[in-house]
């Protein structure tokens, strides 16, 4: 599908960034010299792998030579040899099961060798994860992990993406689109589609160092009209120009930071935020709707945007669809409104799990409990577009929660009878992190949730 808001890119000084087309077949030539390229001088695998052919040969010899006379003229010629190098006459048998207990011990001797060359190798590319046999049996563990795909935007969904990262690679996150805020906001003036959610995700899939996943985060304070951009938001922009396309961008923007799944926009198209209050008043923006109370209503203008490509696939084969956390109608909902995603959850048979927020929201949901936030989603989507409800049962320490009660929030009560009579099963569980600040701890509830798929 072409991106509704594509920009042309400008003719650069250098070349420009070369993608590769939908139907382009990819060169096989590096593949088919990879054998070859193993026998490089001073990677350290040749003198092991000869090693290893030498083994095997005296392995095979000796098997012939163990097996009493299978072939008499080998026999014959070998044991004339040996007497002439040592002075000793060997019996064949005994000849033969000397060279193919030598000959087996000299290929485990290469193999190991090989494997420490190896190792060797990935250690001096400055991994910190261990080694290279620990690293590739936890590549082969979450490359068989449960196929998810996350839905929401803000820090909710980003904090839940660095707990799932640790069990599975299958994972899509389809993110928000209608943030009009900071420096996002900025970007958007200039026709670029707004990157601060999809940043958030990427950087909690990223596997690259932890110098640079902060640097991709940092915020410049100063700098004069840099001030109030985070460095990743700026990132995003070069890789549109460069490439033209908004979901390039994001696939490249992944590429670079080497991320743990897929991060996917919902839609590709320009949306803006609206909202419908109580009173009949109608109010447009994210950042308008986030400081309003009252909300009876949310929608999309457009109000039926297209779904970017490959989320309602994803959708579709997920074997777990969880919906937040996140502000519940600036984060959550509008991803629900775009047409497509909503009728493919609906559709889907896999297990559909709202994760709830631990606090409420000044003015969005002030006075929420757990049955308001799934009420108002069944309101907006219809029946069907949940089938769980993963509640907090952990508590905030009084003297954190008296301080987030001043600002106008609040604990978000479980109840979970009031969310079962509105068809969705409730799963109470202790997930929360409270510290100074009140969030989902990300490795509570991502061992939760692995551990709840097979009893969905």
């Amino acid at each position: 599908m072409k991106d509704p808001i594509a920009k042309p890119p400008l003719p650069p000084r250098d070349p420009p960034l070369r993608l590769v087309e939908e139907n382009e077949k990819p060169s096989k030539r590096p593949r088919d010299w990879r054998a070859v390229q193993w026998m490089t001088v001073g990677i350290g695998v040749k003198r092991w792998g000869v090693g290893a052919i030498f083994g095997l040969l005296l392995s095979i010899a000796g098997a012939i030579l163990a097996s009493t006379y299978v072939a008499v003229d080998l026999s014959i010629a070998l044991m004339y040899w040996v007497h002439g190098v040592s002075g000793a006459l060997l019996d064949p048998v005994a000849l033969g099961v000397i060279l193919l207990v030598a000959g087996v011990l000299l290929v485990a001797i290469c193999l190991r060798g090989t494997l420490r060359s190896v190792e060797g190798a990935f250690m001096a590319s400055g991994s910190e994860r261990g080694g290279f046999l620990e690293t590739a049996l936890q590549q082969r563990k979450l490359q068989g992990g449960a196929h998810i795909v996350v839905i929401g935007g803000g820090t909710g969904l980003s904090t839940m993406l660095r707990g799932l990262r640790d069990y599975s690679s299958n994972i899509t996150a389809v993110v928000t689109m209608a943030d009009d805020g900071g420096s996002s906001g900025m970007l958007r003036e200039g026709g670029m589609q707004p990157p601060g959610d999809i940043r958030n995700c990427i950087a909690a899939l990223a596997e690259a160092e932890p110098t640079v996943q902060s640097l991709f985060q940092h915020r410049f304070e100063g700098l004069g009209p840099l001030a109030g951009h985070s460095l990743g938001n700026l990132f995003f922009a070069g890789m549109w120009e460069m490439t033209g396309s908004f979901s390039q961008a994001v696939e490249e923007v992944s590429k670079a930071l080497a991320i743990r799944g897929r991060v996917l926009p919902s839609t590709l198209e320009d949306v803006r935020l609206g909202a419908r209050l109580k009173d009949g008043s109608e109010i447009v923006g994210q950042v308008n709707v986030n400081k309003s109370r009252d909300i009876e209503q949310v929608f999309l203008l457009p109000e039926s945007p297209q779904a970017s490509p490959g989320a309602v696939e994803a959708i579709r084969d997920a074997e777990i669809i969880i919906i937040g956390p996140g502000s519940l109608y600036t984060s959550i909902i509008p991803n629900l409104l775009v047409p497509e995603i909503a009728a493919a959850i609906q559709k889907a048979t896999a297990p559909k799990l709202y994760v709830c927020n631990v606090m409420t929201q000044p003015g969005e949901t002030t006075g929420y409990k757990a049955s308001d936030h799934v009420r108002a989603i069944i309101r907006h989507i219809g029946q069907g577009v949940l089938t769980h409800a993963a509640l907090n049962s952990g508590r905030v320490a009084p003297e954190v929660l008296e301080r987030y009660r001043e600002s106008g929030a609040d604990f978000v009560a479980p109840d979970a009878e009031a969310v079962e009579l509105l068809g969705v099963r409730p799963l109470r569980f202790n997930f929360v992190n409270s510290s100074d600040i009140v969030r989902h701890n990300p490795q509570r509830l991502a061992s939760f949730i692995f551990r709840t798929i097979g009893k969905m």
